[in-house]
């Protein structure tokens, strides 16, 4: 079943976005959210003044946090597998 994609506008760091997705507006909000408020936490704490910049340590922080889920999960996986 292919869901329809509706348009969504999401504010992230001062600048709107629209975004095309299939995904239930309410998580669409918080990941957004989710995102602007890394950005921001990261902007304070590295002093980074590029949004360039801030986007790319905050893909990188995301991108950390995916590879450790990824890690526990597969960890997890083979215990279960284990018994």
């Amino acid at each position: 079943m292919v869901m329809d994609k509706t348009s969504i506008t999401v504010k992230i760091y001062n600048e709107d976005y629209t975004l095309r997705t299939s995904a239930p507006q309410a998580q669409a909000i918080a990941v957004a959210n989710s995102v602007d408020a890394r950005m921001r936490k990261l902007a304070e704490a590295k002093n980074v003044q590029s949004k360039e910049k801030l986007a790319v340590w905050t893909a990188l922080d995301l991108a950390a946090d995916l590879y450790e889920l990824q890690q526990r999960y597969d960890r997890l996986l083979a215990a279960v597998k284990e018994k």
